[in-house]
């Protein structure tokens, strides 16, 4: 993919969910975004290391556990000192309860995160996000079309 935009994606170091980061890398991919994926139980020194190699345009953080809330506002945090102005989001399961799901939203977002996907449609969301970056790739395919090019 030469001259795909390069993705970073990861997950918080408490999580050993992967499948969320298999079909994040695809769906990325799909969408025209050449992805490295760190794996998951991601260390924090393990995202800045690749992100001192110099080639990513967007930071993405994946968690299910639930923990992706505390552990995330470490991980921006420590990202923001070295990258500004990266483009960052996080998504999926980030606390176990419901009832602070905005709460949870507005502290990722004061923290430094550029956006936060936690509602049902983050998929969509999401690709709306990714429509609207300043390298935004001319052929987003809507998520929803994706089946019916796979058939």
């Amino acid at each position: 993919m030469k001259g795909a935009h390069r993705c970073l994606l990861a997950t918080v170091e408490s999580d050993a969910h992967m499948w969320n980061l298999v079909y994040l890398q695809l769906w990325l991919g799909e969408h025209g975004l050449q992805v490295k994926n760190l794996g998951s139980c991601t260390p924090v020194h393990s995202i800045l290391q690749a992100l001192a190699q110099g080639q990513t345009q967007l930071l993405v953080i994946s968690s299910v556990n639930g923990h992706g809330h505390y552990q995330g506002l470490a991980l921006i945090r420590e990202v923001r000192q070295h990258y500004p102005k990266l483009p960052c989001v996080i998504g999926g399961k980030l606390t176990t309860s419901q009832a602070q799901t905005l709460a949870v939203r507005q502290e990722l977002l004061a923290a430094g995160f550029d956006q936060v996907f936690i509602e049902d449609d983050a998929i969509a969301a999401f690709e709306t996000y990714l429509s609207r970056l300043e390298f935004a790739v001319p052929a987003l395919v809507p998520a929803a079309d994706l089946q019916a090019l796979r058939t």
